[in-house]
């Protein structure tokens, strides 16, 4: 029998979601489920038996073993995460750093069948040899090392078959849930889940689009032509498509690997700093950096020069945040706190619920802490970690690119001291900001800003009649409404509504067991072993009835 494709993608997405349900059920997080009701998004409504919570172990822990089983999306999701200290502690960020999408490759004959997709034509076909076993398989996609028909050694990445499908099956059942959290976990608002998916929904929708990659990879390669230190792979676009990449072979050392490192000729501290630099020149001079900050995407090579690749996802800092950047560092160094705190308002970074009296008290202490210490004095990852603490305190949710440079930051200083424990980052660092700040006082950038600032008044002042009469006529006219949303009363009436059920089921048992009494008392009718068998039917029945409720309630797991 042949189904609609509609129903099969209905099943396969209730088959997946029961998945997700029983998983975090496994995982010790049955709270979230039953807060959420996630029971009622699939027809089967019990877990099988087979499924014992796990309630030890660190909360972290479990979080990220239940991501790597729910497999390559949730765990793209956890990477991302890992880059948002401004939302998770440091337990969990620490935990979900250490997620890896190391998957068991796929066949060659699959490859194959890639290739015939996208060119028509099989890899043998295109390069003069290529490796049959992959160097490198992750939950994406795999990498096989193949020559140029002008012998060039060459990556070609090539997307793992059915991923999108899967990806986009998960991204809907993400989006459900994240838009049940904001429902009926009111405390969690202040992270906006549904913005978060959709910023995730967006980055791995980009990775899976190796057009996309080439394009960075081609902007990266730009920003880098001219410097010594740093390698970017070239890309060859002929040989490219939305499931196949290909580019130079890297052959290096990964950075991580020290003992690699500690047994060649490469200079270990011009290694720390040229890394450093790079990232440095990626933030404040290209303002186009990794979105997924990670060792295993630096390699150290011949002349202490450093290599970059995988760009599937990138961010990006336009001129105005630049700007206002800049502003920012010289409010710290001048100690001006409303200088930073007009800044923040700016970026749309402060919410409406953030006490700023509270808050500006913390960023105070924050710049008296540091304020009037030499550099030897003072810890860059101390700083980063101090003002992403103020950051959670208050709630405050920051734009993704200033988390993931944040988090770029501080693993490019940990990475740096592994191969050199005197580097200094924050020395390192200090040009940059220097240039940063200058640029604020640039004739070209203040004329600029100017006449931004002429713009928004004029289009202010120019649609304001307009806007003011609009109001007015629906004021008249009664056509003015408000909106009231509330928060967490869905779950307040479900908890009523299970409450009042269970108080008229125990009533209906209390009636029975009293009616069950005045029968046998009454001595009449049919009787057994010399009671009225109607009672004894009453009291069994009853019997049976509070039984199950008692086992509902404890199953519930709320006395």
């Amino acid at each position: 029998m042949i189904y609609p494709l509609k129903t099969l993608q209905t099943y396969r997405r209730i088959k997946r979601y029961r998945v997700v349900i029983f998983t975090l059920l496994k995982y010790g997080f049955g709270d979230i489920v039953d807060r959420l009701d996630l029971m009622s998004m699939v027809r089967k409504r019990r877990p099988p038996g087979n499924v014992q919570p796990r309630t030890m172990g660190p909360t972290a822990q479990r979080f990220r073993e239940a991501l790597e089983e729910l497999g390559p999306t949730f765990v793209k999701l956890g990477q991302l995460l890992s880059t948002r200290p401004d939302i998770l502690p440091e337990s969990f960020i620490l935990e979900l750093e250490k997620l890896q999408d190391d998957v068991p490759s796929f066949p060659f004959s699959e490859v194959v069948e890639v290739f015939r997709e996208e060119f028509d034509k099989s890899p043998e076909e295109i390069f003069v040899e290529i490796d049959h076993e992959p160097t490198a398989s992750g939950s994406m996609a795999q990498v096989h090392k193949a020559r140029l028909p002008d012998g060039t050694l060459v990556a070609v990445k090539i997307q793992r078959p059915g991923i999108v499908s899967l990806i986009d099956t998960d991204l809907s059942i993400l989006m459900e849930i994240a838009t049940l959290m904001e429902r009926h976990i009111p405390e969690l608002n202040w992270i906006n889940p549904v913005a978060l998916v959709q910023h995730f929904a967006a980055s791995i929708t980009r990775e899976t689009d190796f057009i996309s990659e080439f394009n960075a990879a081609k902007q990266f390669y730009n920003n880098f032509a001219d410097d010594p230190t740093v390698v970017i792979p070239r890309v060859f676009r002929k040989y490219s498509s939305e499931k196949i990449l290909v580019m130079d072979f890297i052959e290096g050392i990964k950075i991580s690997d020290l003992e690699a490192i500690a047994d060649s000729n490469l200079d270990r501290k011009t290694l720390a700093r040229n890394g450093a630099h790079l990232i440095l020149k990626e933030i404040f001079k290209h303002q186009f950096f990794h979105g997924d900050p990670h060792p295993g995407n630096l390699f150290a090579l011949d002349n202490n020069r450093i290599a970059a690749i995988d760009f599937g996802i990138v961010g990006y800092l336009d001129d105005r945040t630049t700007r206002l950047l800049g502003r920012i560092f010289a409010g710290v160094i001048k100690k001006d706190i409303d200088s930073i705190v007009s800044s923040l308002e700016k970026m749309r970074i402060l919410p409406s619920h953030v006490d700023m009296t509270a808050f500006r008290f913390d960023l105070q202490s924050f710049l008296d802490r540091y304020y009037g210490s030499t550099i030897s004095e003072v810890d860059l990852d101390d700083i980063i970690r101090d003002s992403l603490r103020i950051v959670r305190n208050h709630q405050i949710v920051l734009p993704a690119n200033l988390a993931t440079i944040g988090r770029m930051l501080v693993l490019s200083t940990g990475i740096a001291r592994k191969l050199d424990p005197d580097f200094d980052m924050l020395e390192e660092t200090r040009p940059y900001i220097k240039n940063l700040i200058s640029s604020q006082f640039d004739a070209r950038n203040i004329s600029r800003e100017a006449f931004s600032m002429a713009d928004d008044y004029y289009s202010i002042f120019r649609y304001l009649p307009g806007n003011l009469k609009s109001i007015l006529n629906k004021l008249k006219k009664g056509e003015t409404t408000i909106n009231l949303r509330h928060q967490g009363i869905d779950r307040m009436i479900r908890e009523i509504d299970r409450s009042s059920n269970r108080l008229s089921f125990s009533m209906i048992v209390a009636a029975l067991i009293v009616g069950s009494s005045l029968i046998i008392n009454m001595d009449k009718g049919p009787t057994v072993y010399g009671f009225a068998a109607f009672g004894l039917g009453g009291y069994l029945i009853a019997g049976i009835l509070g039984l199950w409720l008692v086992i509902s309630i404890l199953r519930s797991g709320r006395i």
